[in-house]
């Protein structure tokens, strides 16, 4: 199984090429300049990567290439949307749909950029109720139509600014002798390589997103768009029996994607924790004698812990991708292990990059600097491929419930399990307490908010348990797993619950913050190395990380001066 780090340092001479460095961006002075650029750096990691046509399940998910979101996210949205979700549907009918291999090469070749267009502007997390609709004509053909504004597709790209031919897979209720069929994907084309939109087909360009990189998001609209009868996927017939696993089915893609976005936390973390590493160690503050802030347990703890969970959680992203693809055929216990993954990973991934933005202070906050860009994209993630909080509310009801369960610890004894063990026997306690079941208005106030938590739990002691092998078993590829990074990640996870291992008395606060203390402090003498670590160069273009490189940014940029300066500054 592919680590994700393992090829961060076989792309790195693909990210020096001019067409990553930052003066690009800075010379993209529109929009559509900006989002032109993520489309030919997509096409760059394209042309980098070769992988067979017939692939894996996770194959054509973008798991390989999580440090490319560190320089550009748009065009790792781009990528994941064309080889996971569009690409990965289309490929599941190869089998039987062998008219379908010409577009999947053009697709490979990125001579066609691909689209994933099932959620609608009233339909997000329901996306069963969409309202687009696919009538069956006379001739065996169909009309794909938008029936009101609400079921305008929302929010994939589908602007003519790739400045290339775009396709899309895109979901629509079947209509046929006015009977609903239910929900099914069809081929469709949104604009030809000339940039023009195909009959019928509208798109709005919404606003560019606050930080993170430019890319053409948009609400896609179609009005009695004429289809050949082959533009759908799969077969012509009834309606399903179970409408919810067929729809499940078909839209298993999804579910891969919210395990594999998630890849990328692991690998930014690790970026973000060097750029705010190497800041703080140039960074000099205090009279007569100046220190590095990184001498100050308020810069170096936040970074140690970072640095480890970026370890942690790159053991435990090989590990659930190894978990998924042993449960093929069986879709809810891999909603339960990408689900479970992208809760932890993300949940702490927003808590760790908003609090190294503060400690970069002024510079922290600008985009140049990687880190506050980053934090802005990943909040994108949190909603991408299902809301982590809405997946978390369904997992944690459906385990209560009995319907399934996620792996059990295998030392039910260590203090993360136990921890675990803890929270779900109390809100089954809760549960059976309730007088109105899971329904009621009392699972709703009760229940509901321990719903993210109880899965984070889970999470946080299946990522202590596969790094832990990782070290043991010799399986540390890439990234130092040692036992300081250890101590200090389940340490961590421990002090976001501090009361319940008071009230159980298995550590008083005391005694949980001097552990916590301990477990930085052994770090100590692995972090220069740690944020100094070269396979990260490539990855990290933030002025603030380096003066010379600093001073270079800024004679890039716009300035004015009075008619003084010039003779004052060569006196100085």
């Amino acid at each position: 199984m592919t680590d994700p780090f393992s090829r961060v340092e076989s792309f790195a001479p693909i990210l020096q090429e001019p067409i990553w460095q930052q003066y690009r961006e800075l010379e993209a002075s529109s929009v559509e300049a900006r989002i032109r650029l993520a489309y030919e750096r997509a096409r760059s990691l394209i042309k980098a990567v070769v992988d067979p046509l017939s692939t894996s399940l996770l194959g054509r998910s973008g798991a390989h290439l999580p440090a490319a979101f560190t320089l550009d996210s748009g065009a790792w949205t781009i990528l994941t949307i064309h080889w996971n979700l569009c690409m990965g549907t289309i490929s599941s009918f190869l089998s039987e749909r062998s008219d379908l291999l010409p577009l999947l090469q053009a697709l490979e070749r990125f001579d066609t950029c691909g689209e994933f267009l099932l959620t609608e502007l009233g339909h997000g997390l329901d996306a069963r109720n969409i309202e687009t609709t696919a009538t069956h004509q006379a001739d065996g053909s169909f009309v794909l139509h938008t029936p009101n504004p609400r079921a305008a597709k929302t929010m994939p790209p589908s602007s003519p600014h790739s400045g290339m031919a775009r396709m899309a897979v895109v979901f629509a209720r079947l209509m046929v002798a006015d009977k609903d069929h239910g929900v099914r994907s069809f081929i469709v084309p949104l604009n030809d390589a000339s940039g023009a939109m195909c009959r019928g087909v509208a798109c709005i360009l919404f606003p560019a997103r606050p930080g993170a990189k430019a890319i053409d998001h948009a609400s896609t609209s179609f009005r009695h768009v004429p289809l050949p009868a082959e533009a759908l996927l799969g077969h012509l017939h009834g309606s399903p029996k179970d409408e919810r696993k067929d729809f499940m089915r078909a839209i298993h893609r999804v579910t891969v994607g919210t395990l594999c976005l998630s890849t990328s936390n692991a690998t930014v973390l690790r970026v973000a924790g060097c750029i705010a590493g190497r800041y703080s160690a140039q960074r000099r503050v205090g009279a007569p004698k100046s220190v590095p802030i990184l001498s100050f347990s308020t810069q170096y703890g936040p970074i140690a812990r970072i640095l480890a969970h970026a370890v942690v959680f790159d053991k435990y992203a090989i590990e659930a991708m190894q978990l998924f693809m042993a449960n093929v055929g069986k879709p809810d216990m891999q909603n339960v292990i990408a689900g479970t993954f992208k809760a932890t990973v993300l949940g702490y991934t927003q808590k760790a990059l908003s609090e190294l933005v503060d400690r970069c202070g002024w510079q922290g906050l600008y985009a140049h600097n990687q880190i506050s860009e980053l934090w802005l994209a990943e909040k994108g993630n949190n909603i991408a491929e299902g809301d982590f909080v809405v997946l978390c509310i369904r997992l944690a009801s459906e385990a209560l419930l009995g319907r399934y369960a996620p792996p059990k610890p295998r030392d039910p004894q260590c203090l993360l399990a136990r921890h675990e063990s803890g929270v779900w026997d109390e809100a089954r306690q809760i549960w059976a307490s309730l007088p109105d079941g899971q329904r009621g208005k009392e699972f709703n106030t009760r229940l509901l908010p321990l719903c993210l938590p109880l899965v984070q739990a889970t999470g946080q002691r299946m990522a202590y348990e596969a790094a832990k092998d990782a070290m043991i078993h010799g399986n540390d590829r890439g990234v130092g797993m040692t036992p300081q990074v250890l101590a200090l990640y389940e340490s961590t996870c421990m002090m976001e619950d501090q009361s319940w291992y008071v009230e159980n008395g298995i550590m008083s606060r005391r005694e949980l913050m001097n552990r916590n203390v301990d477990a930085v402090n052994s770090l100590l003498p692995l972090l220069k190395d740690m944020i100094n670590d070269p396979a990260v160069d490539a990855f990290v273009n933030a002025p603030m990380v380096d003066q010379d490189r600093q001073a270079v940014f800024f004679s890039s940029l716009p300035s004015f001066q009075g008619s003084e300066f010039e003779y004052f500054q060569a006196k100085i």
